[in-house]
């Protein structure tokens, strides 16, 4: 039995005006009853519309949902299985956060102590799944699994102290690399302390460091937006990005 715009609604969550809307410009198009002319939606369009409040909750325009309807079912359905492991990660992230604020407030009321290095298990996890999550198959093609998994293991195994280094090295990095951004000296000795800083960064998780793995990481960072908007972003210069890739060319030729 088909829906009329009002029950579909109501089932959905949405208002009428919504799926009329949806309905002009072709997202769910309705069925017209033959003897009132009303709107009408199918069990087909039923479904159509839950895909659409999926992909309208992960975050997807108008526009782009549109366009991943128009793929054939079998590519949907696989790229809603990808947004699964996406929130799969997330709740792991979230859960393990969440024990961690437990156990240090615990602690705070008297508990069992968490050591130095417990303290900061959570953010590292948190790191390591952001970072998987957005560079994981490229680093996965340039360097193999075994590379990046030993990594992974390096990384989520570094002391307090290490990972407290590694950052401030970033930190530093950062506060240089807007500098350079602007004056474009590529070979001075700020761009040195760049090159120098990024690499002592890289030894933290890269068990065998290589002048020619820097320089590939350096292709990805010049080629690829993800790499470049990371460091634009965090130094607020347009430019950071290829400016770093640049530096270790340089001082990797």
């Amino acid at each position: 039995m088909p829906y009329s715009i009002q029950a579909l609604a109501k089932l959905a969550g949405l208002s009428p005006r919504t799926l009329r809307y949806y309905d002009q410009i072709g997202l769910l198009p309705a069925q017209r009853n033959p003897h009132n002319g009303y709107r009408e939606y199918s069990a087909a369009q039923v479904d159509r519309l839950q895909r659409i409040r999926y992909w309208q909750t992960f975050g997807f325009t108008l526009t782009a949902i549109q366009k991943l309807l128009t793929q054939p079912l079998a590519d949907q359905d696989a790229a809603l299985r990808q947004q699964r492991e996406t929130l799969r990660a997330e709740q792991v992230r979230l859960t393990e956060l969440l024990q961690q604020l437990d156990r240090t407030l615990a602690a705070h009321q008297g508990g069992p102590q968490l050591t130095d290095s417990e303290k900061f298990t959570a953010f590292k996890h948190q790191a390591l799944t952001a970072n998987d999550q957005q560079y994981g198959a490229e680093t996965r093609q340039r360097y193999g699994q075994a590379a990046v998994t030993a990594s992974q293991q390096r990384f989520a195994a570094l002391s307090a102290a290490d990972y407290q280094a590694m950052q401030a090295i970033e930190a530093q990095l950062l506060v240089d690399l807007t500098q350079v951004a602007q004056t474009q000296d590529l070979t001075g000795a700020t761009a040195k302390h760049i090159f120098t800083a990024h690499k002592d960064w890289l030894c933290f998780t890269w068990n065998n460091y290589t002048a020619a793995q820097h320089r590939g990481l350096a292709q990805l960072y010049r080629t690829d937006p993800r790499f470049q908007a990371y460091y634009d972003r965090k130094t607020g210069q347009p430019n950071a990005g290829v400016t770093l890739a640049a530096i270790i060319e340089h001082f990797t030729a």
